[in-house]
Order: structure tokens, then C-alpha cells, then sequence
């Protein structure tokens, strides 16, 4: 009877679990990215998705996932308990997360910072190629760049762009800079062979954009600066204070609907 009762326990123990399985072949991922969580999501492998970094919020599915930490210094020990096939995971100079990871038999893929729209692209491919999912990738990518308008015929308006409270903003080596331009602006820090960093007050006062893009503080805080009255941006009133942070710190695929809203605004 006991035996009996026992092999009942497991016949139901093992109906639930194919239940709550994964598909034969799926495969269990971690992403240590927010962009990456969302590119995989837009390429339908979501589901294949068993932790995230603590930053990853969207789509909303990916607050319902394992947090794995910050994308800089993951629990590694975390990330191990999830048992991952592949971790998707930034090219940070110092880093040990790969090394880290690679002794416990975790494969991982690291990924390039993306320094323009084109790696965008490129990131998606690599990711779709990762996850057996090439078809997908290119049909996404396809659909981005159908939403990427033409380039601007008459000049561009020159645009200071402040990512962050102390003067963070992006140079040339960012894919921010490449948004700037292909929302009809012109980045007054293009010509930086930098990615992000710190730009003296005085720049960009010298520089005078047309027009400040700001993804931290209000426009009120900015024109209490010393001399701001006096920056063209200030004068016509072109303080741009409106765009979602999250997604213009984030290399995927909402960027591409901003930068149209950006081009509308740049337009006005």
C-alpha cells in the first residue's frame, strides 16, 4: 500500500513538472542588460528567459523574473543557481564577470557597447543568432530600420544633450549621438571621440546649442545656471525635458519610436 501511495506522489509530482517545464530544446537564459532582456523579448524568446539584472522593467514580464544583480557586479552565485545554457553579459574594460562565470562551465556571450545605430543592429543579429532564433532577428532589424527617417535635407539644429545631473553627456562614440542625428540634430559633442563623460559648463556655453535635450533635472534648474539666459536653447525656448530616460539610456529596440518623437520635437 505505501508503495503504491509513493508511485501515486510521483506520477502527480511528474505531471505537474511537464506542466511547468520549458519545451524540449528551450533554452535558459540570463541577461545582464536591460537592452538585451528587451531584445530578447521583441524576438519572441521571452519565455526562454530565467533572470535578469535588477535594472531590467520591461516589458513587465521581465519585473516577474529572478534578479541576478547589477549589470556590473552580478550575484554570480545567483546567476549559477538558475542553472543558464547562455548569459548575455556587456564588454566592461575589468570585468571578471565572464571569467568568473566561464569556470563554472556558464557560457557566456559578451557584447560590444553599442556606438551607434548600426550596432543596434548588429547586437540584435548576434543575439537572435545565440538563441537559434537568425529569421527573427533580421525580420526585426528590418522593422527597425523601416522607422528610421530619412536624414534631415535642411541644416541641422545643434543639440547639447545631458544624460545625467553634472554635466554627463554623450560624444561621438555613443549611439546617442547617432540618435541626435537622425533626429535632425547635430550633437554640439559629436566631434568627441568619446563615449560619455563630463563636459565643462563653459563648453557649452561656448558651444550655444539651439536646442538642450535633458534626461535629468527640470528645465527650471537648467536656466538657473550661470548664464544660461543667454544660450539660444534658453532664449527660444527650446528646454527638452519630456523623453523617457529609461529608454534613452538603453541600446534596443524602443529607441527607434523615440527617435521619431525626437524628430518632432526638434522640428517644432
Amino acid at each position: 500500500m505505501a508503495t503504491k501511495n509513493i508511485s501515486k506522489h510521483i506520477l502527480v509530482f511528474a505531471s505537474v513538472f511537464c506542466l511547468f517545464a520549458p519545451p524540449a530544446g528551450a533554452l535558459r537564459v540570463v541577461s545582464l542588460m536591460p537592452s538585451y532582456t528587451e531584445i530578447i523579448f521583441a524576438l519572441g524568446a521571452g519565455g526562454e528567459l530565467v533572470g535578469v539584472s535588477n535594472f531590467c522593467n520591461w516589458p513587465p514580464e521581465a519585473e516577474k523574473l529572478e534578479k541576478t544583480g547589477d549589470y556590473l557586479r552580478p550575484n554570480v552565485e545567483k546567476v549559477y543557481s538558475l542553472r543558464p545554457d547562455l548569459v548575455f553579459s556587456g564588454y566592461w574594460a575589468g570585468s571578471r564577470v565572464k571569467d568568473q562565470l566561464s569556470k563554472l562551465k556558464i557560457k557566456v556571450v559578451r557584447i560590444p557597447e553599442e556606438k551607434s545605430v548600426a550596432d543596434i543592429f548588429s547586437t540584435i543579429k548576434l543575439i537572435a543568432e545565440k538563441l537559434g532564433r537568425k529569421a527573427e532577428g533580421e525580420k526585426l532589424v528590418r522593422e527597425l530600420r523601416a522607422q528610421l527617417p530619412a536624414p534631415k535635407k535642411s541644416g541641422p539644429v545643434s543639440v547639447y544633450f545631458e544624460t545625467d545631473a553634472g554635466g554627463w553627456t554623450a560624444g561621438g562614440d555613443s549611439f546617442l549621438s547617432d540618435v541626435v542625428f537622425f533626429s535632425g540634430g547635430m550633437n554640439i559633442f559629436g566631434k568627441e571621440k568619446k563615449g560619455y563623460f563630463q563636459a565643462s559648463w563653459e563648453e557649452v556655453l561656448l558651444l550655444d546649442p539651439q536646442v538642450v535635450v535633458l534626461l535629468s533635472g527640470s528645465g527650471e534648474e537648467f536656466r538657473k545656471r550661470p548664464m544660461a539666459a543667454g544660450l539660444a536653447a534658453v532664449k527660444a525656448g527650446r528646454v527638452i525635458t519630456s523623453l523617457d530616460r529609461d529608454i534613452f539610456s538603453r541600446p534596443g529596440p524602443r529607441i527607434f519610436g523615440e527617435i521619431i518623437k525626437l524628430r518632432t520635437l526638434l522640428e517644432k
